[in-house]
């Protein structure tokens, strides 16, 4: 079977028990393609998503977005990438399959060499989040020196991603929400945050939690807002952003979710004069194509130089093993819990 590979593969939607071991086709990179021999890969909610058949894809399927690897085959028209290139990568939907595989080919603009001081566990933990958290921070909402700002779940992994890009910035007061002392601890001993700023939110109302957050924040309204979490948190968000501030949410809601962005007369964009910016990750690659896809690029880049500087550090990861649809399964599992101990890996067994 040397025109297969390992691979976990679902051939039916459900809950983690449809993941299971298969073979799946060896792919060959097209024009402008890179084929990547994986090294790691992490487990995202858009994968539970996926695998409960909520984003209408196709079957059979190999689930998985961010990993590392290294390039093992490139297509025409490459210049700037090759052969034994460690790199990075992000599939956004335009590759041959998920990155729960031992291979697979995606556009060259998806992928970059990756951070050279970070392992591979930790480069396949970041395209996700860090992507995420630069069109968060540097492309919606431009931070600036002094601004100050609300991260609600500011310990989960795009959370911690914008705490450092607005850190580096320069907005001032950061103020963030953590749910455990764990998360607060890791917000002050790993990220620097004032524990003065911390927002404990667990038993407080709406109203108490708005109260603790101008408190936290010496009284002002942060101008701008991140939602990595939705819910009350969202409603966090509207409830303090300043007027003409911005809300910057990378979570959606049910439709009958309680806030009327656009009554004039209770909205509070139109009461506060705010602007509101969701962030999907892949729009652009499914929706323009190409074109879009220099931003991943760029941010790539970017990222990898604030890392090799010691300006960034990755997110926490919990090593879940090598993969397999068994240790899939209990990642999937882990992480639908919330109480997952950093971004969850698996590796092929060839990281280095």
């Amino acid at each position: 079977m040397d025109d297969l590979m390992k691979a976990v593969v679902i051939r039916a939607f459900g809950g983690p028990d449809v993941l299971e071991d298969g073979y799946w086709p060896i792919p060959d990179p097209a024009p402008g393609e890179v084929r990547i021999r994986i090294e790691a890969t992490s487990v995202n909610p858009i994968d539970l998503a996926w695998r409960r058949g909520e984003l209408g894809q196709k079957l059979p399927a190999v689930l998985g977005r961010d990993f590392s690897g290294t390039i093992d085959a490139i297509g025409e028209g490459i210049c700037d990438l090759a052969s034994g290139d460690r790199v990075w990568g992000y599939q956004a939907g335009l590759a041959s399959n998920g990155s729960y595989a031992e291979y697979l080919c995606l556009p060259s603009l998806l992928v970059a060499k990756r951070p050279r001081t970070i392992s591979a566990l930790e480069a396949a933990a970041m395209p996700v989040v860090g992507l995420t958290a630069y069109k968060c921070v540097c492309e919606k909402a431009q931070v600036a020196a002094g601004m100050p700002v609300l991260v609600t779940g500011a310990a989960g992994g795009v959370g911690a991603m914008i705490v450092q890009l607005a850190q580096h910035a320069g907005a001032s007061p950061i103020v963030a929400t953590a749910g455990s002392d764990r998360s607060a601890a890791y917000l002050v001993d790993e990220l620097g945050l004032d524990p003065d700023r911390i927002v404990r939110y667990r038993g407080l109302s709406r109203k108490e939690l708005a109260a603790a957050v101008f408190d936290r924040a010496g009284g002002h309204r942060p101008h701008i807002a991140f939602d990595t979490v939705g819910g009350a948190m969202k409603l966090l968000a509207f409830d303090t952003v300043a007027v003409d501030g911005h809300v910057v949410s990378i979570v959606e809601e049910p439709a009958d979710f309680p806030l009327n962005l656009w009554d004039e007369t209770a909205s509070p964009m139109s009461m506060r004069s705010l602007s509101f910016h969701f962030v999907e990750l892949s729009a652009g690659a499914r929706l323009v194509g190409r074109d879009a896809l220099c931003f991943f690029r760029k941010g790539f880049d970017w990222l990898g130089t604030q890392v090799d500087a010691g300006l960034i550090r990755p997110p926490r990861i919990q090593d879940m093993g090598v993969l397999s649809a068994d240790t899939a399964r209990k990642a999937h599992r882990l992480l639908a819990t919330g109480h997952a101990g950093g971004k969850l890996i698996m590796t092929t067994g060839s990281h280095r």
